[in-house]
């Protein structure tokens, strides 16, 4: 390349950028002309409640998904399985079951125990 050819190849690129920051700098604007407005939204509490067992599962990575691994298929699509449904996909034997049934009762009787103390 000649002298003249590098000389004329900066000045197109000085030009380029120079042209360049102008046309940024119109379509982005000043920083300082921006003025944001908003509402100041105070923070009222009511009631809180806890959160419904067939839409929130406390024990999971993210606790609005439920995700099984393997066979399992959750026919009914209410996103838990039933006893019945665990028991097909093998989580579950029978017998589980029958010893979940009875533990579960066996807190129910608890609990109807204690509300009559008081």
């Amino acid at each position: 390349m000649k002298r003249s050819d590098i000389i004329t190849v900066v000045l197109i690129a000085v030009i380029g950028t120079i042209a360049a920051y102008f046309a940024v700098d119109s379509m982005m604007g000043n920083p300082e002309d921006k003025v944001v407005s908003f509402k100041y939204v105070a923070n009222e509490i009511g009631e809180l409640v806890e959160p419904d067992d067939e839409v929130f599962n406390g024990s999971a990575i993210n606790p609005t998904v439920e995700v099984y691994v393997g066979s399992c298929v959750d026919a009914n699509q209410d996103a838990t399985l039933s006893l019945a449904e665990k028991v097909a996909c093998g989580l579950y034997t029978p017998d589980d079951i029958d010893e979940i049934q009875t533990d579960e009762n066996e807190d129910e009787e608890n609990s109807t125990d204690l509300d009559e103390d008081e």
